[in-house]
């Protein structure tokens, strides 16, 4: 694996059941490892100058996770650009869903390469099919004047319940198709600030907020802790626009897919310090949502911002095996 280490503390695997179970059993039956996650998503072999490979870790889930593979991309970027330009803002179109159990082919091209800034374009496939298109842009570090927007008020996350919890207490009523994804072992403890919604029928409000990190320690450049918020940003956006439309995303003829997504880095920040999400979405129609969000370190700054645009189809019959 590239780099300085990533450093697996026993906060790893905290937790006593739901999501964060330890190890496969009746309650958890899902394969999925968060520590053989952070150790291989980012063991890439280079098949040629600019091509990579990357072997598909084991997972229950029915197709790739669309975080995975933008950190992935993101990452195959950085290894093509100098070490003094760091990624501020990348921008990607998910194209076909994912297998779990297939090598993933990433293919960078070097598009320009200046005294500040460098642009790379990224492809990703498995076989024949195309699963993502991404613009990445990195630049070298500059002093110069900034600012911030106020970080909401909301309760600290050690007073609020890990989502591992509530979805534990949920498990025998959740969908089949929605247990792979939910009930997996995780890497990141997310605390939602609003109740969580399940089964909901009401219209909600178009915003909510998250608390989340990951657990154990992360070490290493900075790179690395944004290659994590990459794939940490890609939950919840969809959900946040489903509310406003009284729309409950365990609906069984739900179908959602993330089709384009983009983030801005702003600041540094630690993905294994607390950092708060906040997501809204401002219009839905024509069977998609849109959602942004802005993700703020503790003390209040906003390290980064994200867009995205998502599939929300309600279909005539009951969705099985597929999200």
């Amino acid at each position: 694996m590239e780099g300085p280490g990533l450093v697996n503390g026993p906060g790893l695997a905290d937790g006593a059941g739901g999501a964060y179970a330890n190890v496969v059993s009746d309650q958890n039956p899902y394969p999925d490892n968060p520590l053989d996650e952070r150790e291989r998503l980012f063991d890439f072999v280079e098949t040629a100058p600019d091509r990579f490979s990357v072997a598909p870790v084991r997972s229950g889930l029915l197709r790739l996770f669309g975080g995975a593979i933008l950190s992935q991309c993101l990452d195959a970027a950085r290894r093509t650009v100098p070490d003094q330009k760091i990624a501020h803002s990348f921008h990607a179109y998910y194209m076909k869903p994912g297998l779990t159990d297939a090598v993933n082919e990433i293919e960078v091209t070097r598009e320009t390469d200046g005294r500040s800034f460098a642009t790379r374009a990224v492809r990703m496939t498995q076989g024949d099919a195309p699963l993502m298109r991404m613009m990445a842009s990195f630049k070298v570090d500059e002093d110069s004047a900034g600012h911030s927007i106020p970080m909401p008020d909301v309760p600290d996350p050690e007073t609020l319940e890990p989502l591992a919890d509530i979805l534990a207490r949920l498990s025998k009523d959740l969908p089949a198709r929605h247990g792979p994804f939910w009930l997996r072992r995780q890497q990141i403890d997310w605390r939602p600030v609003q109740p969580f919604p399940f089964r909901n029928s009401r219209r909600l409000a178009p915003c909510r907020q998250f608390w989340f990190r990951f657990k154990g320690t992360i070490d290493g450049p900075h790179y690395v802790h944004q290659r994590w918020l990459a794939y940490a940003s890609d939950m919840h956006i969809i959900h946040t626009g489903l509310g406003p439309m009284g729309i409950d995303w365990s609906n069984d003829r739900l179908q959602t897919s993330s089709l384009d997504h983009a983030v801005w880095f702003h600041d540094l920040f630690r993905v294994d310090d607390w950092l708060l999400y906040t997501l809204e979405s401002p219009a839905a129609g024509n069977a998609l949502s849109y959602g942004r969000g802005n993700i703020f370190r503790r003390d209040g700054t906003c390290v980064a911002s994200v867009s995205q645009q998502g599939l929300v189809r309600m279909l005539d019959s009951k969705r099985e095996g597929k999200l």
